[in-house]
């Protein structure tokens, strides 16, 4: 049994999906795969939340064949893409219904030691989903979009930098300012609602400003931010996940697309996916609750 579970990235509301504020993230392909097989060399770590949750059901992560089409390259979600997988087989091995309550319950069970802020879960969510994935833990919201927009389109880069952000996390802090952030991310929101791509152009710049107001963007990422805002062909930059430090966000027009993206490969940056790549399969499970709170209250 086999299954493929998309990559992620924050297309806005890192940082605010921890105080459980909106965020929209993009799933893209190649996707991650995940095979019960027998006698196979895992590459799942045992020390991993995925790792600790099979090892924990009494089984040998030798039958977890994991397939990354990225080779580790970090920041679009292949720890989380594990734990899905690993709960969707254990699900398959016991015959029971996946639910994504459970999926989340133990993805907090496993995933955090208590130490620093907790995850928000977003990412487990939006890989079990499709789409340009809004959510909303405040009031329970869970939205999938197509990438409506005609005139634009988005590039994903890698930096070649990598942050876990799991540790990140462990030495994190809830900042007031992140309340300053849930505006944008719904004026994001009313983008996708409203077919406005002049909304989210403005949305995505607002919000990478955001971020380094608080100082939340690794200086490495900055400097490669700059590169590209004085370029008239890109409409829109940001760093993406923890310190925006593994992956871009570039917004360029749709009919430059294609020769923006092989310049962008002569350069020799990494293209991870565009808006082409945006994952349309099945979504693996539904999700009809989500709880990921922090207790966290504004001051």
């Amino acid at each position: 049994m086999k299954w493929q579970i998309p990559a992620k990235t924050f297309l806005v509301g890192e940082y605010a999906a921890l105080i459980d504020a909106p965020a929209i993230l993009l799933t893209t392909e190649p996707n991650f795969e995940l095979t019960i097989k027998e006698s196979v060399s895992s590459l799942i770590h045992s020390n991993s939340p995925a790792g600790r949750f099979w090892c924990e059901q009494g089984r040998s992560l030798n039958q977890l064949d994991w397939v990354d089409p990225y080779h580790g390259r970090g920041g679009l979600g292949a720890s989380s893409a594990q734990f899905i997988g690993a709960y969707l087989a254990d699900c398959y091995l016991k015959d029971e219904l996946p639910k994504g309550e459970n999926l989340l319950k133990a993805y907090y069970q496993y995933a955090w030691h208590g130490q620093g802020v907790k995850p928000s879960g977003y990412d487990v969510i939006a890989q079990s989903q499709h789409g340009c994935v809004y959510i909303d833990n405040s009031n329970k919201t869970i939205s999938c979009f197509d990438w409506i927009f005609k005139d634009i389109a988005f590039i994903l880069l890698h930096t070649g930098n990598k942050l876990a952000t799991h540790a990140h996390l462990e030495s994190a802090a809830l900042l007031p300012g992140f309340e300053n952030l849930k505006p944008i991310v719904k004026q994001a929101g009313n983008a996708f609602k409203e077919g406005d791509s002049e909304k989210l152009i403005n949305a995505i710049d607002a919000y990478q400003r955001a971020l380094t107001e608080l100082n939340l963007v690794a200086p490495t990422t900055l400097e490669l931010l700059k590169q590209f805002k004085t370029n008239n062909n890109f409409l829109a930059a940001k760093g993406c996940g923890a310190l925006g430090m593994d992956i871009l966000l570039l917004i360029v027009s749709s009919h430059k697309l294609k020769n923006i993206v092989d310049n962008l490969r002569k350069e020799k940056w990494l293209v991870l996916a565009t808006s082409q790549d945006l994952f349309q399969g099945k979504k693996l499970l539904e999700l009809h609750q989500i709880k990921t709170s922090n207790n966290y209250y504004p001051a």
